[in-house]
């Protein structure tokens, strides 16, 4: 009930926190990848967990015939790892764990055309919340040598969850996958299991200490929680993703009730009577894994069984451009004096146009982007005209800004364009 050793605690706690997320990182680095299908619909399982939990202010008032409280509302983080400490009436350190929220959900997930993810989910969970707080000067007390400083209770609860998730667009790949920002609201129907302390409980010590009276005022209540956070995409195929945010819970109504007596000189001089909720705000992790997949992409990807015409020869990628358009008109000309370039313009695979003589006038091409994928555009030379390497000029207008291109080639080498759309 009572910890001695709080900035101690702090650093194993958070040393053992920062080695759980590097872990977790690690793993999404290394099966991350990108893409954007819409019209995905997937059913999944989501389990996730709590890490670091704090325990929301709790209503606490003097109690009636007193002017001096013996508590002071004190937020201190607790894991949801066996390293939570307390020490009991022999003065002896007991380490605790299971302190957070678990979560097991079954959700329904659709990437929508605005390429945003919208996630329907209901499912079960159990939480053991920590309500912690200080205690005043005048009622410390020792024991082993140690000086008392924090009161702690557990309230542990259980029900049935309904929540809806919403994402950002896609902010592109960002180490661990591609990242959205999200936003999740749910309702808890909250079912009372138990609390950590006894109906009475006795802390004084040679005169000085508290006494506790504790009861259980109601057995049901709801919880409305809102969490936002980060998803990383670890496959965009399949919908599964890592989450991690902050999670606020909020309860409609009290557990328990709580009536700290302080002692001095074996005189009850101060009291504070305390209503615990349940309500907590905490670093969520979770994890959506897909189990079944109910629609597939509203957008088929036209499969080609190479992306360059000229496979023999080395293509060199010189500029890169995303594009929010399906067709765009490329002029191709001859931008110096014509000499008697001949070249072969290539897209995804396919000759568009084949041993054009190049002009300075402009010879239009249009072109039909794949969508959420890599598309290239390469010119190939058929011969290096009179004045050495083969020069072409391509022109075309992207986002209300003329873009011109200076592709160099000759029966080695070719420079190309890579489109994303």
């Amino acid at each position: 009930m009572l910890n001695f050793q709080v900035k101690k605690d702090m650093k194993i706690r958070t040393t053992y926190f920062l080695i759980f997320v590097n872990c977790l990182l690690i793993i999404a680095n290394c099966k991350s990848q990108v893409s954007n299908k819409q019209g995905i619909s997937t059913i999944g399982i989501r389990p996730s967990g709590t890490i670091f939990t704090f325990g929301l202010p709790q209503t606490s008032t003097i109690s009636n015939g007193f002017q001096q409280g013996v508590l002071d509302y004190f937020p201190f983080p607790y894991t949801a790892f066996p390293i939570n400490t307390s020490v009991n009436k022999q003065g002896k350190t007991e380490i605790s764990g299971l302190i957070g929220s678990f979560d097991l959900g079954l959700n329904i997930s659709k990437l929508l055309p605005n390429d945003r993810i919208f996630k329907g989910e209901v499912g079960v969970y159990y939480a053991c919340v920590p309500h912690s707080y200080s205690i005043n000067d005048d009622y410390r007390f020792f024991l082993n040598n140690k000086q008392s400083g924090i009161w702690q209770n557990n309230l542990s609860y259980s029900g049935l969850s309904l929540s809806g998730t919403y994402t950002s667009k896609s902010r592109g790949r960002r180490n661990w996958g591609e990242a959205r920002n999200y936003l999740q609201v749910g309702l808890r129907t909250m079912n009372f299991l138990e609390k950590s302390n006894e109906n009475q409980e006795d802390w004084v010590f040679n005169g000085q200490g508290f006494r506790i009276q504790s009861e259980v005022i109601n057995r049901r209540s709801f919880l409305f929680f809102l969490e936002i956070g980060k998803t990383y995409w670890r496959r965009a195929d399949d919908m599964s993703s890592l989450d991690m945010g902050i999670r606020v819970g909020v309860s409609t109504g009290s557990f328990v009730t709580n009536t700290i007596t302080g002692f001095n000189n074996n005189v009850p001089t101060g009291s504070n009577t305390i209503l615990e909720n349940g309500s907590y705000i905490g670093f969520q992790m979770s994890y959506n894994l897909p189990i079944f997949r109910m629609q597939k992409s509203a957008i088929s990807r036209p499969k080609v069984d190479k992306m360059y015409c000229e496979m023999e020869r080395k293509v060199v990628i010189k500029h890169q451009f995303k594009v929010n358009v399906e067709e765009l008109n490329i002029e191709l000309y001859d931008h110096e004096n014509e000499d008697g370039d001949i070249v072969s313009v290539c897209f995804n695979g396919q000759y568009l146009i084949e041993k054009h003589l190049l002009k300075n006038k402009p010879k239009t091409v249009k072109i039909k982007l794949l969508p959420y994928q890599k598309n290239f555009l390469t010119v190939f030379a058929n011969n290096t005209g009179k004045e050495g390497a083969n020069t072409s000029a391509l022109r075309f207008t992207l986002n209300g800004k003329v873009e011109e291109i200076i592709l160099y080639a000759d029966k080695k080498e070719s420079e190309g364009i890579e489109f994303i759309y």
